[in-house]
């Protein structure tokens, strides 16, 4: 772990947690946050207290100096929006409380924040159960949403600086969901460059096994082009506008 800390000494990272209340998940989380440096801060913020056992937790990983637990009102745009108006770093990475990423998956997110540190990062995503056919499929076509036509989600872990997540005013509390789809829309279309960390983080497929994979896949294709076609006629109108503008002066003359 020493490489990674001397390595991205220049880094600078709040990572932040949304965890609803009696979620548990965040604890296996915490092996994978050694990796960080130790200039690193981890905000876990919830909709419920801390459980007993949280300190606990973070002293057997050596993480109590820099974790700190935050209540506030259930909601995970309004959670991630309080834990960046909280952190002290200059760059925020979003994880899920169910991700996991490997150490080798971190050093890599700090070598891509030292080369490209006003981009916007995204790891590819893979599923946990990815011996399931159906879940390849997902994973397949989580790469193609997101390097194809430049939508991640936010389970495949958002990093940028703190000042461009401000610019972009942070995540939308009045959405119904997918507010981490919005931010990216929000982001392309002030052409915010997004950026792969071509490193993986791992999520659970316990909502497909849980629900049914039709079922969560065609749920979720739906929701997501109900949202992207205002969107993407927004991003067509700003970019039409601009090329409007820059004619014009040619155009006067």
């Amino acid at each position: 772990m020493s490489n990674v800390n001397q390595g991205s000494a220049v880094c600078s990272i709040s990572v932040i947690i949304p965890v609803l209340q009696e979620d548990s998940s965040w604890q296996e989380l915490l092996a994978d946050l050694r990796a960080f440096p130790e200039t690193a801060e981890f905000l876990f913020i919830s909709n419920g207290l801390a459980p007993p056992e949280f300190q606990d937790r973070l002293n057997s990983y050596g993480l109590n100096s820099r974790s700190h637990w935050h209540c506030t009102d259930r909601g995970r745009a309004i959670q991630m929006n309080y834990g960046a108006n909280y952190a002290q770093s200059d760059h925020l990475l979003f994880l899920h409380a169910d991700s996991r990423l490997s150490d080798s998956a971190v050093q890599q997110l700090l070598k891509t924040l030292d080369s490209c540190p006003e981009a916007f990062l995204y790891f590819n995503l893979k599923f946990q159960d990815q011996s399931f056919l159906l879940m390849r499929l997902n994973s397949w076509g989580v790469y193609f949403r997101s390097h194809v036509l430049g939508v991640p989600f936010g389970d495949q872990g958002f990093c940028l600086p703190r000042t461009l997540f401000c610019e972009l005013k942070g995540f939308n509390e009045e959405a119904a969901y997918g507010e981490d789809h919005l931010l990216v829309w929000a982001a392309r279309r002030q052409g915010i460059r997004l950026k792969c960390t071509d490193a993986e983080i791992e999520t659970s497929a316990r909502k497909y096994r849980e629900q049914g994979w039709l079922k969560v896949t065609v749920k979720h294709l739906w929701l997501t082009v109900r949202q992207a076609v205002p969107q993407l006629l927004l991003l067509i109108k700003d970019r039409t506008w601009k090329c409007c503008q820059s004619k014009a002066p040619s155009q006067s003359s």
